[in-house]
C-alpha cells in the first residue's frame, strides 16, 4: 500500500533563509494509514532540494528516492504510447479513437476503425485516467518495512534558490533623517511556504556551489518594528520574524525591518592621495538614541536629500557592513563637486641612513559653510616615522595615517607633513 503525505497534513513549517542563496526547511506532519504501508510519498518538497541534506525522524526508511516526474504535455503523452486515446473535433462534431504510436516530434496515431496512420490529428486528445506513478508535485518517496503508520514525523532539508538580503533608505531632513530598513526575500526554490515560521541567518556559510537567481515579481509586506527580533547563533546572527509569513514560489517579498525617525548624523568628507574631489561620507551611531540599537545586517543604503526648493532627490548609495549596536555606520555616497584636492610629493631627500619625504595636500572648500575633512594617506614604506605635520593625525595601521581638518567656508588649506624612512633597517628587513 502507498500512502501520500500532503502539505494539508502539516502541523508545523519553519524556514531559515541564508544570505548565500539557500534555506533550511523543517516540517512536521502526521502520518496515518488504514492498513500496512510499504511506500510513503512525501509531497510538496522544493524542486531545488539538496537530496543529500534530508533528515527524517519518526520513520524507519529502507530506501529514499526524489521523484520530480511532474505532469507536462510531453511526459503525459509518453505514458500513453501504444494505448488508445480519443480525438474530439468540436468544429465538425466528430470523435474517433486511435492508438498512440509516437509523440517525439509530432503526434502519430493509428485509427482504431480504419487502421490508417494519422499525423497531428485536428482536435483535442481525450486521455484515459492519469497513469499510476505520474506525480503532480515533486515528492520524496520512501520505502519502509510494511506496517500500519499512525505517527508524527519531522523532515528537514536544504534547498537552493531561496535567499535574503537587507536594504535601506535614508532620507535626510534638515539636520535629522529617517532611516528605514527592509528585508528582501527571493524564492526560486520551486515550492510555496505558507504561514511559515521564518528566520533569516546573517553571515557567510560555506557551500560547495555558488547559486544564482533571476528576477521575480515583487510583493511588499509592511511589518511593525516589534515583530522582528535578533538572536545569537555561534559565529552568526539570526533575525526571527515573530509572525507566520507566506513566501510563494517565484516571488520577491519585502518585510520592514525598522523605521527610525529624527536621528542626528554627521556629514564628513574624505580625500586620498590622487583624489581631485572629496568623497561624501554620512556617519551616525547605531544606538537607541537614534531610534536604532539593534544588530543591522549588511546591505545597500539609498540616500535621498532635499534641495533648496524643498524637492527631494536621490543623491547616492553605499553599502554598510554587519553593524553591532553602539557602533557607527559610515555610508559613502559619491563625490562632492565643491571640495577639491591637489596632492603631490613636495620633497624627498636623504640624510645618512634616513630618507625624508614631504607630502602636500592643497584642499579647497568652495561651500558657504565649514566642513570636516578627513585625509587618508597610505605610506608604502614598511618602516617609517612621522617627523612633522601641520595638522593633527592618527596612525590607523602600519601603513595608513588619517588627518582631520576643519576648513572654513570658501577657504583653501594646505596640509603638509614629513616622515622619515630608515633605509638601513628596511634593507635588513627589520
Amino acid at each position: 500500500m502507498k500512502l501520500q503525505s500532503a502539505r494539508s497534513q502539516q502541523k508545523h513549517l519553519s524556514v531559515a533563509v541564508y544570505n548565500g542563496g539557500f534555506a533550511l526547511v523543517r516540517e512536521m506532519r502526521n502520518l496515518k494509514s488504514d492498513g500496512p504501508v510499504e511506500e510513503v510519498h512525501f509531497l510538496g518538497v522544493a524542486e531545488r532540494v539538496e537530496t543529500d541534506s534530508i533528515i527524517v525522524k519518526g520513520l524507519d526508511i529502507l530506501e529514499q528516492n526524489y521523484d520530480y516526474d511532474l505532469v507536462s504535455k510531453g511526459k503525459l503523452l509518453e505514458r500513453y504510447i501504444n494505448r488508445n486515446v480519443h480525438v474530439r473535433n468540436s468544429e465538425i462534431g466528430e470523435e474517433w479513437e486511435m492508438r498512440l504510436l509516437s509523440v517525439s516530434e509530432c503526434i502519430i496515431g493509428e485509427r482504431a476503425d480504419t487502421k490508417e496512420i494519422v499525423i497531428d490529428p485536428a482536435g483535442e486528445l481525450i486521455l484515459p485516467a492519469l497513469p499510476e506513478g505520474l506525480l503532480l508535485k515533486p515528492a520524496l518517496v520512501w520505502k519502509i518495512a510494511p506496517a500500519a503508520v499512525d505517527q508524527e514525523i519531522r523532515v528537514s532539508y536544504l534547498t537552493k534558490s531561496l535567499e535574503w538580503h537587507a536594504h535601506y533608505t535614508l532620507e535626510i531632513k534638515d539636520e535629522g533623517f529617517q532611516f528605514d530598513g527592509w528585508i528582501k526575500i527571493l524564492n526560486h526554490s520551486g515550492a510555496h511556504y505558507e504561514k511559515a515560521e521564518l528566520a533569516l541567518v546573517a553571515g557567510h556559510v560555506r557551500q560547495e556551489q555558488e547559486m544564482k537567481n533571476g528576477d521575480s515579481p515583487i510583493l511588499y509586506s509592511r511589518m511593525q518594528e516589534s515583530l522582528i527580533t535578533a538572536e545569537a547563533l555561534p559565529d552568526r546572527l539570526v533575525y526571527r520574524i515573530n509572525r507566520p509569513v507566506t513566501v510563494m514560489n517565484e516571488q520577491l517579498k519585502q518585510l520592514s525591518l525598522f523605521s527610525a525617525h529624527g536621528a542626528q548624523f554627521k556629514r564628513a568628507y574624505q580625500v586620498r592621495s590622487g583624489d581631485t574631489h572629496a568623497d561624501i561620507q554620512l556617519e551616525f551611531s547605531n544606538s537607541s538614541e537614534n531610534g536604532l540599537g539593534m544588530p543591522l545586517p549588511e546591505g545597500v543604503v539609498k540616500v535621498y536629500e532635499a534641495g533648496d526648493s524643498g524637492e527631494t532627490f536621490f543623491t547616492g548609495e553605499g553599502r554598510i557592513e554587519h553593524t553591532a549596536p553602539g557602533k557607527n555606520l559610515r555610508i559613502y555616497i559619491g563625490k562632492a563637486t565643491d571640495i577639491t584636492s591637489d596632492s603631490h610629493e613636495k620633497l624627498r631627500e636623504k640624510h645618512g641612513v634616513h630618507e625624508y619625504i614631504t607630502y602636500v595636500y592643497k584642499l579647497e572648500n568652495e561651500k558657504t559653510e565649514s566642513i570636516r575633512l578627513l585625509v587618508e594617506h597610505v605610506i608604502f614604506d614598511p618602516i617609517w616615522e612621522m617627523e612633522s605635520s601641520s595638522h593633527d593625525y592618527e596612525r590607523k595601521s602600519s601603513s595608513k595615517v588619517e588627518f582631520v581638518l576643519r576648513i572654513q567656508p570658501e577657504t583653501t588649506v594646505e596640509l603638509e607633513f614629513t616622515y622619515k624612512v630608515d633605509k638601513r633597517r628596511e634593507e635588513r628587513g627589520y
